[in-house]
C-alpha cells in the first residue's frame, strides 16, 4: 500500500470504529455529526482501499465482514491511542490550566502542601489541583496505581517512572504529659520509656508511616512495644497523652496544653519527607510541578514549617 493510501486509510478508521460499534450506519452518522450518505461512502471507499469490503447489510443493519472483524481492534487502538494523544494536548499543552492529582499523608497537610500548592500558584494561577489524603500507604496506593500524579509522604520510595525529590529531614520527639518525670529533661531513651511501666505507647494505626518507624525503633534496642492505643492521626494522638494515658513518638511539635514534647535519643528518631512525581515527561502541568519541588520545595517546605533552610 503506497503512503498516500494509508493515510486515507487512516482518515477513514474514526468512522468505520463508530460503525462497527454501534451497529448501524444512521446511528453513527447521528453520533459523528456527518450525513448518512458520506458514512456509506467513506466505508465503501475504505473497503476500496483494504482490497476487501469492511461491512455488509445483515437485514435492517450492517455486520462487519471477516476483514472488518480482523481490522477492528487494531483501529480501536490507534484511534484510542489518538484520542488520549489529543486529549493530553488540548488540556495540559499550556502548564498554567493543567491539572496536578496530589495524594498526601494527613498531616503534611497542615502547612507543607499548602505552602507548595500557593508558592506554585504564584507562577501558574489556573492549575487545578485535586487532593487526596490519609495514611502513607494510601498515598503510595494512589500514586502506584495512576489515582493521583503526586505523593507526599515519609521515608519515599524510588518507584519505576517516577521522580523522587526530598524536601526535609523530620525529628521525632517523645510527646508525654508535663507531669511525666521525663518532662524536664533535655532527652529521652526508648530503654528509660520502657523501664517505667506507666509508659505505655499511643500509636499510629499499621499503614501509617510513622507506626513503621516506631516500630523500627523499637526493634532495634529488643524492647517490645506496649500499645495502649491506636490512633488515626496525630492530633488524637496528642489528645490522648494530654488525657495523661500514655507518651507517643511524634513528629516534632510545639507545647501545647499539658503536653509536651522530649527529644528522643535515638539516632532514627527522624523521618524524610519527600515528593514522587509519576510520568513528569507525560503532562507538561506534571512535569512543572516536579520542576519547581526540585528547585524551590525545599525552602518553601521549611518556611512553613518555620525551619531554617
Amino acid at each position: 500500500m503506497r503512503p498516500a493510501e494509508f493515510r486515507a486509510v487512516v482518515r477513514l478508521l474514526p468512522v468505520f470504529v463508530v460503525v462497527a460499534e454501534v451497529g448501524q450506519v444512521t446511528t453513527a452518522a447521528a453520533v459523528l455529526g456527518m450525513p448518512q450518505p458520506t458514512v456509506s461512502r467513506a466505508l465503501a471507499r475504505l473497503g476500496d482501499l483494504l482490497g476487501t469490503p469492511v461491512v455488509e447489510r445483515d437485514g435492517r443493519g450492517i455486520a462487519l465482514t471477516a476483514a472488518g472483524r480482523a481490522l477492528l481492534p487494531f483501529a480501536q487502538e490507534g484511534v484510542g491511542a489518538l484520542e488520549r494523544g489529543v486529549d493530553v494536548v488540548t488540556r495540559s499543552s499550556v502548564v498554567g490550566h493543567g491539572t496536578v492529582g496530589l495524594s498526601f499523608q494527613t498531616l503534611l497537610g497542615e502547612a507543607v502542601v499548602p505552602a507548595l500548592i500557593r508558592r506554585f500558584r504564584d507562577r501558574f494561577p489556573g492549575v487545578r489541583f485535586e487532593l487526596a489524603q490519609g495514611s502513607r500507604r494510601k498515598a503510595l496506593d494512589d500514586i502506584e496505581a495512576g489515582r493521583c500524579t503526586v505523593a507526599l509522604v515519609a521515608s519515599p520510595p524510588e518507584l519505576p517512572g517516577a521522580s523522587t525529590t526530598v524536601l526535609y529531614d523530620e525529628p521525632l520527639v517523645v510527646a508525654v504529659h508535663r507531669s511525666h518525670p521525663a518532662a524536664g529533661a533535655g532527652s529521652v531513651s526508648v530503654e528509660r520509656l520502657a523501664a517505667d511501666g506507666r509508659d505505655e505507647l499511643i500509636v499510629l494505626k499499621t499503614g501509617f508511616g510513622l507506626r513503621g518507624r516506631v516500630e523500627e525503633i523499637y526493634a532495634g534496642v529488643g524492647v517490645p512495644l506496649r500499645v495502649a492505643f491506636e490512633a488515626e492521626d496525630v492530633h488524637t494522638a496528642r489528645g490522648l497523652v494530654g488525657a495523661g494515658l500514655g507518651v507517643a513518638i511524634l513528629p516534632d511539635f510545639a507545647p501545647e496544653g499539658d503536653v509536651v514534647p522530649v527529644r528522643l535519643d535515638h539516632p532514627q528518631a527522624q523521618r524524610t519527607i519527600g515528593v514522587i512525581v509519576r510520568n513528569p515527561a507525560h503532562d507538561p502541568t506534571v512535569g512543572a510541578f516536579e520542576e519547581f519541588v526540585a528547585r524551590s520545595g525545599r525552602p518553601v517546605a521549611l518556611a512553613a514549617l518555620s525551619r531554617p533552610s
